[in-house]
């Protein structure tokens, strides 16, 4: 990772910020999901800059987030099929894998090309004066947790990166659903708050990743979060059933966290358990615990979505 200090202008004004980017410039932005650091995807230097900041390696592809469906098709080759989803679901936390229409676009080598349309507002006024495909994997380092919040991306980016834009913040908490359209039948990749049921009520042939080879044996992976250990902070994670028997040095995230905990985050839902992990991460680092036991989530949709990401962030 380049060890040079930039000026990093923070501000409020989605115009300001895509100046910047429009002018070779990393921008740090948020959307329903999480931040996200991004690039013009005409700009392969600047591109190739996120790699640098984040320490990301070189095939973990990235996602473009677009303002609208007719900028997204004008990117890809958008079947009738995967039009359907993107009018049931986005602008939302979907992302579509398309064989790439305008061969332009920095899609680090392949032939497909990741897109999403953010529902977030700033990021939606940002994207508008960009008037380009803006680049942008999850804004953290390589591997460790997205961030969520402001004060962690301050802290993080700071000197690292040309602008934060300051708005909205996140309110899901973890990464878009991503499926593949570039083949049939379609792959969901990787799960998210768009759920695999709600899905395949329009995609009753969707397939899953199970489908494919096992992640760690895919060479050129479509989408974030395939082939590289992701999500997780330093301390150990891991799955539990039940917080009952977890010693009280470790820190907890769950329904019936215990109050005699080091440090616990309780939630009442699996869309709150969404918007609370990665935070949970974080604070985990923060605070120095070594431990880190999160309940399984419960039945319905978001379960399979915090599995995959506590599971990862478990993973050696």
């Amino acid at each position: 990772m380049s060890e040079n200090k930039v000026d990093t202008l923070i501000t409020s004004s989605p115009f300001e910020a895509a100046k910047i980017l429009l002018e070779g410039g990393i921008v740090v932005f948020p959307t329903e999901t999480v931040y996200g650091i991004g690039a013009s995807a005409f700009d392969f230097k600047a591109c190739k800059k996120i790699y640098e900041v984040k320490n990301r390696p070189s095939d973990n592809p990235l996602i473009l987030h677009v303002e609208n469906l007719s900028s997204l098709k004008a990117c890809g080759n958008v079947s009738e099929k995967a039009e359907l989803v993107f009018q049931n679901f986005s602008p939302g936390p979907i992302t579509g894998i398309f064989t790439k229409r305008n061969q332009d676009l920095f899609t680090a080598g392949l032939n497909t090309v990741a897109l999403r349309i953010p529902s977030n507002s700033t990021a939606q006024f940002f994207l508008s004066f960009c008037d380009v495909p803006v680049a942008a994997p999850s804004a953290n380092l390589s591997g460790k947790p997205s961030l969520t919040k402001i004060e962690y991306i301050l802290e993080e980016f700071s000197g690292k990166v040309d602008c934060i834009l300051k708005g909205e913040e996140p309110k899901i908490g973890i990464e878009s659903t991503v499926i593949d359209f570039s083949s049939e039948p379609p792959v969901l990749l990787r799960p998210g708050f768009v759920d695999r049921n709600d899905l395949l009520t329009i995609l009753p042939d969707l397939q899953g990743l199970e489908t494919l080879a096992e992640s760690s044996k895919i060479e050129a992976p479509r989408s974030p979060g395939l082939k590289y250990r992701h999500y997780a902070p330093i301390c150990k994670v891991v799955l539990k059933n039940s917080l009952k028997n977890a010693p009280n040095d470790a820190a907890q995230i769950g329904f019936h966290t215990n109050s005699d905990s080091v440090f616990a985050m309780s939630v009442s839902s699996n869309e709150e358990y969404m918007r609370s992990l990665y935070a949970f991460f974080v604070e985990c680092d923060r605070k120095g615990i070594k431990e880190a036991w999160c309940e399984i989530p419960k039945d319905g949709n978001g379960k399979e979505a915090l599995i995959n990401r506590i599971s990862k962030a478990a993973s050696k």
